[in-house]
C-alpha cells in the first residue's frame, strides 16, 4: 500500500510497497483513512525532527524511523475484531491518536491517558497513520461519526479535540469572556470551541493581517493587532475594566505568556495551549497578588472527542468547514502540503489530504 513516511529532518516521502496491517488483536479495528490534516507538529518534524518521531525504538509500538505520518484523520471502518461490538464495517470514524500504556503508569491509571510517561500518537511514533491507505487502531480509540457528518469534518475532530479539552480544563463556562492569542489552526480551533460553549465576548489578538482577516470570517468581532494595540488595556476595557474570565496562549512565545497573565481578571486564569521552543520568564507577584491561575493542557481525552462530535451533532460549529483551505492527494502532502504551510503559514489554516483520490475528483 502507499503512505506518506517520515525518514528523518527534512525527507519525507511517498512510499508505495509499505506492508497492509492486519487485525492482531481481537479489541483492533481496521481503518481506510479517507481525509487527514496536515498538523504543526508534522512540520516540526520536517524542520526540526525527529522529535516525536523515534530514532529509537518506542517503548509502546517498538518502531522507530521510518513511520507512517497522519494523526488527524477520519476514515471508514474496514474489518473490526472479533471482540469489538461498537463499531461494525462500514461506520464513518475518527480516531483519538493517542498511544498510550493504559495500566502501567500513574497518569494512565488516574485517566490522564494524555499524559503518559511512555506516551507518543499513532501517525507519529509508529503503528501506522492516516497518511495511509490502511491502518488498524485500538476500538476504544475510535468514535462513530453520525452519518450526515462529512469525512472532511471528520478530519478536524482530532484539532478541535485539543482546543475542547484546554477550554474544559481551564473551567470556563457559558456567558463567560475569553482573550485568545494567536489565530493559528489552534487559535481558530480555541474560539470554535469557546463559541459552541457560549462565550459572551471573544476578543483575538493576532499581529498578522491575513490572519486577523481570517478569523474575523470565524464571526470575531474584536480583533486586535499586538504591534500597535495596548492589548491589555483593551481587554480591560471590553470587560467592564476588570480583565478575562481566561485568556488562551495559543502562540507560545514570551510576549502572549505576559499578556495573558496581565490580562486575565484577577481570580482568573491564563492558560497555555501552545507547544514553547524556548522557556518563558514572569513575575510570580502578578499571579499571586490577584491569584490569578497559570494552567496549561497536552493533546485530549476520549471525552473530548465524544463531546466534540456531540457538538458538531447540534451544529454548534459555525463555520468550521472555513478551516479547511486545501484539499490534496498525499502524493502531494510535502510538495503541496508541507511547502505551503512553511512558507505561506499565513494564508492557509488546515491542509487535508487524502490517500482515496476518486475523492478529489
Amino acid at each position: 500500500m502507499k503512505a506518506i513516511r517520515y525518514y528523518g529532518r527534512g525527507d519525507v516521502r511517498l512510499d508505495t510497497d509499505i506492508p497492509e496491517p492486519v487485525i492482531k488483536d481481537p479489541n483492533e479495528v481496521l481503518i481506510a483513512p479517507q481525509w487527514c490534516g496536515i498538523c504543526g507538529t508534522d512540520l516540526h518534524e520536517f524542520l526540526d525532527g525527529p522529535i516525536f518521531c523515534p530514532a529509537t525504538p518506542h517503548p509502546l509500538t517498538h518502531e522507530k524511523i521510518p513511520v507512517t505520518l497522519g494523526h488527524e484523520f477520519s476514515g471508514i471502518v474496514l474489518k473490526v475484531g472479533s471482540d469489538v461490538t461498537s463499531i461494525k464495517p462500514g461506520d464513518k470514524v475518527c480516531v483519538e491518536a493517542t498511544l498510550r500504556c493504559n495500566t502501567k503508569c500513574y497518569e494512565c491509571r488516574c485517566g490522564r491517558t494524555n499524559c503518559c510517561e511512555h506516551g507518543g500518537f499513532i501517525g507519529l511514533s509508529g503503528r501506522g497513520g492516516g497518511l495511509a491507505d490502511k491502518v488498524t487502531v485500538p476500538a476504544n480509540q475510535v468514535f462513530k461519526l453520525p452519518d450526515d457528518m462529512p469525512l472532511e469534518a471528520g478530519a478536524l475532530v482530532e484539532p478541535l479535540s485539543v482546543a475542547w479539552h484546554a477550554i474544559r480544563l481551564s473551567g470556563f463556562k457559558s456567558g463567560q469572556t475569553a482573550l485568545v492569542l494567536g489565530s493559528g489552526p489552534i487559535g481558530i480551533a480555541t474560539v470554535l470551541g469557546l463559541k459552541a460553549k457560549g462565550a459572551e465576548l471573544i476578543i483575538v489578538s493576532e499581529p498578522a493581517k491575513a490572519r486577523r482577516e481570517q478569523i474575523a470570517d470565524f464571526g470575531v468581532k474584536n480583533l486586535l493587532d499586538p504591534t500597535h494595540d495596548d492589548v491589555v488595556a483593551i481587554t480591560r476595557k471590553l470587560t467592564g475594566g476588570v480583565g478575562a474570565d481566561v485568556t488562551y496562549d495559543c502562540s507560545g512565545v514570551q510576549a502572549t505568556f505576559t499578556t495573558g497573565l496581565l490580562a486575565a481578571k484577577p481570580g482568573g486564569v491564563a492558560f497555555n495551549i501552545a507547544i514553547w521552543g524556548k522557556p518563558a520568564t514572569y513575575n510570580p507577584n502578578d499571579c499571586l497578588l490577584m491569584e490569578k491561575k497559570i494552567m496549561g493542557s497536552i493533546g485530549y481525552v476520549g471525552e473530548d472527542f465524544k463531546e466534540v462530535i456531540e457538538a458538531f451533532s447540534q451544529g454548534r460549529f459555525k463555520g468550521f468547514e472555513k478551516m479547511i483551505t486545501a484539499k490534496l492527494p498525499i502524493s502531494e502532502t510535502v510538495s503541496g502540503g508541507f511547502d505551503r504551510l512553511i512558507h505561506h503559514k499565513d494564508e492557509n489554516i488546515k491542509i487535508i489530504c487524502t490517500p482515496n483520490y476518486d475523492l478529489l475528483k
